[in-house]
């Protein structure tokens, strides 16, 4: 089997272990295609790829775009003649790296603006055309990405128009040590949607009956959460004395004055080394503070929540592809909670918490939004969600799985984003915002999942999976990946491959 991989520098590590598993159970050929000389580094320092190739645009063919951009613009153009799809400029405008907002450690507006659209749209250009050479040359019977930023995406377009598909493995929700194949260019695992809507024909029976009633009944006795929550990432933002530990001080050392952060004007996924200066980072730690204090202040214990009715919104992490890609025409969510509490009837109001790993992180400016909207209550952030979701009466969510727990709680749920659990039963998906306020506006005839639709969710996501664990599972921490998972990802590549 040949497989080309395109990942960026946090990629090599993970995507390594994988073609390490791979090979050690079939003939597999990996080419790794990545942007960057340290990328490269990494890449043939691993020693499990057969070929490790650059194809980031140089200094000078970017600065190139500052004098004349019509020959990427038309390049572009013709690629989305070719595939049917206006996609260039959302999927731009969705990557939190061209946005300069690459991640919830670093303060934004610490990055200077650097791509604007001749830049990026002539490193667009470039990367499609030597992608696509790469992909011709190799002729790949898959490609192994994750299709989170736009570089990525474009690579997902292009391998789907050839017929070559391509993904990642990944971990699965109320089912530890089960993987499946995603192919989708979201989190769309169409064979979970296929395995919903196939078992009013193939019902759950015997054994496979018992193991996902089994199941259910663990997930509400014990409130099971997704495994990263135990993490110290979920803890939010780290005390100012955990950030004085030597291995941090190095690393922030090497960001701050090493000779990669000089090539940012070069590659989206490098930061300018004065966005890791102590001087920013400290700003970024008190500011970070100030907010955590400010909202800790204004948060209502949840006796107090559940003696009125109320809607449940969870905020998410941001940036996050399942909020700026998958749920674009929603990922301001001050304005998307404002639209849903203002879409509320009277007597209802709209219980807003926090997600834990964006403590210290979210702007206070985000808080004081929320704060002093009349009708928003902010739950404590350490509360448990299965409390939270079973008193209300009902939740909306942009893409989160907390729409996975309402439904095993028979909570009608309201999803605004593209999930692949957004037509199961008990689940709400309006087109528009006029079809928002219309389901919101007598949340009491919502229908909530029955214990069938409940067993037959759980069902589903068992049928679509397989045992094994990925090199990173929720935890995000790399593991080795063992020889019954490296068979079980190798099998289902070859089936999804037509190679079985």
């Amino acid at each position: 089997m040949k497989i080309l991989i395109f990942g960026h520098l946090g990629h090599i590590d993970e995507y390594a272990e994988y073609i390490r598993a791979l090979k050690s159970v079939d003939s597999v050929q990996a080419l790794l295609v990545t942007m960057g000389p340290d990328e490269c580094e990494l890449g043939r320092k691993a020693g499990v790829f057969d070929a490790v190739k650059d194809i980031l645009p140089s200094q000078a063919e970017l600065d190139a775009a500052d004098t004349d951009r019509s020959a990427a613009i038309q390049s572009l153009q013709q690629l989305e003649e070719r595939l049917g799809s206006h996609f260039v400029n959302k999927d731009i405008l969705m990557d939190r790296y061209f946005r300069g907002q690459p991640v919830i450690e670093v303060d934004p507006n610490s990055v200077p603006v650097t791509w604007n659209s001749a830049r990026t749209k002539q490193f667009m250009s470039l990367i499609y055309r030597r992608l696509e050479e790469n992909m011709s040359q190799f002729d790949p019977d898959f490609i192994l990405l994750e299709p989170v930023t736009a570089p990525f995406r474009m690579a997902w377009r292009l391998a789907h128009e050839k017929g070559v598909p391509s993904g990642k493995f990944m971990p699965v929700r109320f089912w530890p040590d089960r993987l499946y194949l995603e192919v989708g260019l979201g989190y769309d695992w169409h064979k979970a949607r296929s395995a919903y809507h196939e078992m009013t024909e193939r019902p759950l029976t015997g054994e496979e009956a018992s193991k996902v009633k089994q199941r259910l009944r663990i997930i509400r006795d014990e409130k099971t959460k997704p495994t990263y929550l135990q993490t110290d990432h979920a803890k939010g933002a780290p005390s100012f004395i955990k950030r004085l530990d030597a291995s941090k001080l190095a690393l922030g050392l090497h960001a701050w004055l090493g000779m990669r952060a000089k090539t940012y004007t070069q590659n989206p996924h490098v930061l300018p080394g004065k966005t890791f200066s102590p001087i920013t980072k400290y700003a970024r730690y008190r500011n970070g503070q100030k907010a955590k204090r400010y909202l800790l202040k204004h948060q209502t214990p949840f006796d107090k929540i559940k003696k009125g009715k109320y809607a449940m919104y969870f905020l998410h992490v941001q940036p996050e592809v399942t909020v700026d890609g998958m749920a674009f025409d929603y990922q301001d969510q001050e304005n998307t909670i404002r639209n849903i509490l203002a879409s509320l009837p009277a007597d209802m109001d709209l219980v807003v918490k926090e997600h834990s790993p964006m403590l210290g992180f979210r702007p206070l400016e985000a808080y004081t939004q929320l704060a002093h909207m009349p009708g928003v209550i902010l739950a404590e952030t350490h509360e448990d969600s299965h409390k939270l979701i079973t008193h209300a009466s009902v939740v909306v969510t942009l893409t989160s799985t907390v729409a996975l727990e309402a439904i095993l709680y028979g909570i009608p749920a309201v999803v605004l984003g593209s999930i692949y659990f957004d037509s199961f039963n008990g689940i709400y998906k309006p087109e528009t915002l006029n079809e928002l306020k219309e389901l919101l506006a007598h949340p009491e005839r919502l229908a909530g999942a029955t214990e069938e639709d409940a067993v037959r969710t759980l069902g589903a996501m068992l049928r679509a999976s397989s045992p094994g664990r990925p090199p990173r599972g929720d935890t995000w921490m790399l593991r080795e990946v063992d020889d019954e998972s490296a068979k079980m990802m190798m099998s289902a590549l070859k089936s999804e491959c037509g190679l079985a």
